[in-house]
């Protein structure tokens, strides 16, 4: 084999992981975000606790997406919850940009589709944290996070 023909296919090979990579789910950097009231208190949903176990709680987050490595791209946002000790569901309504919806925990939710006009994405979430009460047996941090896909990838 030609050696120059060598070097390409073994460069190509070396940049096939990071080029896949590229093109599925990259994280984006959401440091700026603020959880606005610090601990969720979970109420009962029942007046009787021992006629429901739900319980819910409600919490406030100003997100802040830093989407400048993808400025002028079309892309799928997606909320992601991890998988938790205790299941849970969490719902959210929006005041701007992204889309309310609802996930439960090890799922991702579309939160924005479409062009990236500037370099950042910012909005307030209300979310609602369900959990079964009979399960919670201490408090639990919620790791939530955002990823990005180009579309038609």
């Amino acid at each position: 084999m030609n050696s120059l023909v060598r070097f390409v296919f073994v460069a190509v090979l070396a940049l096939a992981p990071a080029l896949s990579q590229a093109n599925g789910p990259q994280r984006v950097d959401d440091s700026a975000s603020q959880v606005l009231g610090g601990l969720v208190r979970m109420q009962w949903m029942d007046a009787a606790p021992g006629n429901g176990n739900l319980m819910a709680g409600q919490v406030t987050v100003l997100a802040r997406l830093d989407t400048s490595p993808w400025l002028g791209r079309n892309v799928r946002i997606y909320q992601v919850l991890d998988k938790q000790a205790t299941p849970v569901r969490v719902e959210w309504t929006t005041r701007g940009p992204l889309l309310p919806g609802a996930l439960s925990d090890g799922e991702r939710a579309l939160v924005y589709a479409g062009p990236v006009a500037e370099g950042s994405l910012s909005d307030t979430f209300v979310l609602t944290i369900f959990a079964d009460g009979s399960l919670l047996e201490r408090p639990e941090v919620l790791d939530f996070h955002f990823e990005i896909e180009l579309e038609g990838q």
